[in-house]
């Protein structure tokens, strides 16, 4: 059994873009729009003129020109791209043009008791027709914004009603005839038309413009989506090639020192450990590939536990020591310990990812040091836990630094298989991404390297530094 799907609200970002939108159109062609209504204005003018009274056509006219002006004035003011970029330039717009709109409407509806009864029957009927497309251009000028469509309806009601009443009370003492009542009834059935077809257009727009809003944020996925894509392809690409090109030397060492033993039975003790060497470089290039590609496809989840420093930190010197020691590198772990306990700080982590990371670190690191040695260092930052592997190696140079955490990108002096595939600092970079951690890295060559690993959030209080 199916169940009603719930609508959807709108967005804070679609409504503004809505809204934005709607005062770009109602402000397109306000000049053109005023001049056309000035000259029907003008037009009606000079037809009452001679029949209607001068004083008050004068004055009408002089009014209604200056409201022209006015409100032309005022929206070419606005700029449409600083209306949409400032929210609160669009309430000020709104806030002003609304005191505007129900002047507008008020002087165009008063207009009719300029020509009600005073003028000949064919100039009336002009007069009215002319007042009526006004009503229903306005309201189709306006149906962007129901609540300013609403204040110039009801205005413009107001003006024609009031022109009748005017007269009955004014020319005829307070005597209505039935053609004045139907004039009445003409008027209430028209404007709540207006209303209706309004509040239709709305609609419409607002549709319109919503369908606009999510085909343009579809497009823009889609373009994502493509780059994503055909970026991605481009690494699988490189790492084909790339991995292709790194493994062909391992494989044509174990092809020559496969017939190299197959000829000499007798050299098995020398050639073992270089077979042994290929083959942990094959496996390890394979290793590596397998972890970019669950990478790049999103198949890696981080499992965040609760995660002691401690062991974290034992578990990679035991690991690497020995490594650091048959190149004569000293190894140091530096740590934070929170003060009056005697456990180790704990963090929040994946410690299987977050292990991963600092050993492709401390590995790069034992590898392009030949003197000195490697610390590891765990810190207290304004921001949280901060991790940072020194080192006493090569460095890098400027122009490298951003290079060197792509696939498979070997620096002039790193273009061995044995010295490493190059994807070590990319799945770093991966992980840290996949963790939520910053990655920064600071190197000067022939001077060394010091990459760091920026935790936010920490339970650490008090925290002092501690060496082990």
């Amino acid at each position: 059994m199916r169940t009603a799907r719930p609508s959807i609200p709108l967005s804070i970002a679609e409504a503004q873009w809505v809204e934005s939108e709607s005062i770009h159109l109602l402000m397109a062609k306000v000049v053109e729009t005023q001049l056309l209504a000035f000259a029907a204005m003008s037009l009606m003018v000079a037809m009452m003129y001679g029949h209607t009274p001068t004083v008050p056509l004068v004055i009408w006219y002089i009014l209604n020109t200056l409201l022209s002006i006015c409100r032309v004035w005022f929206l070419s003011g606005f700029r449409s791209s600083e209306i949409r970029r400032n929210k609160a330039a669009r309430e000020i717009f709104f806030t002003r043009y609304g005191y505007l709109v129900p002047l507008i409407g008020l002087f165009w509806g008063s207009s009719a008791y300029l020509f009600y009864d005073k003028v000949p029957p064919t100039i009336a009927s002009f007069c009215l027709l002319i007042v009526a497309m006004f009503g229903i251009f306005s309201t189709t000028n306006l149906s962007n914004h129901v609540k300013l469509l609403k204040r110039f309806l009801i205005t413009y009601a107001l003006g024609l009603l009031g022109s009748v009443a005017a007269q009955v009370t004014i020319d005829r003492d307070f005597q209505i005839d039935m053609a004045q009542t139907w004039f009445i009834v003409m008027v209430v059935v028209f404007v709540l038309l207006l209303k209706r077809v309004g509040e239709r257009l709305n609609q419409t727009y607002t549709r319109s413009l919503k369908l606009q809003h999510r085909n343009k944020r579809l497009i823009q996925s889609l373009t994502q989506q493509r780059e994503a894509a055909l970026s991605a392809v481009a690494t699988k690409n490189r790492l084909l090639a790339s991995a292709a090109h790194d493994m062909r030397q391992p494989v044509l060492a174990l092809d020559i020192y496969a017939d190299w033993l197959m000829n000499e039975p007798a050299a098995s003790h020398e050639l073992s450990p270089k077979i042994s060497a290929a083959t942990k470089a094959v496996i390890a290039l394979f290793d590596s590939l397998f972890d970019m590609a669950k990478l790049t496809e999103g198949q890696i989840s981080a499992n965040v536990v609760r995660t002691n420093v401690n062991s974290l930190m034992d578990d990679l010197f035991l690991q690497y020591q020995p490594i650091a020691q048959a190149k004569h590198l000293d190894l140091r772990m530096r740590f934070l310990k929170e003060e009056g306990l005697n456990h180790m700080l704990d963090i929040w982590t994946d410690p299987i990812l977050f292990k991963r990371i600092l050993g492709n670190l401390i590995s790069n690191a034992i590898k392009y040091t030949h003197a000195g040695g490697v610390l590891v260092a765990c810190r207290h930052s304004p921001k949280g836990i901060r991790f940072e592997v020194w080192d006493t190696g090569v460095g890098i140079a400027a122009e490298q630094q951003d290079l060197v955490f792509r696939e498979f990108y070997k620096g002039s002096s790193n273009v061995g298989t044995s010295d490493g595939f190059g994807l070590g600092l990319a799945i770093v970079t991966q992980l840290t991404e996949l963790l939520g951690y910053g990655l920064t890295m600071k190197s000067r060559l022939g001077r060394g390297t010091m990459v760091a690993i920026q935790l936010n959030t920490t339970e650490a209080k008090n925290p002092t530094q501690v060496w082990w």
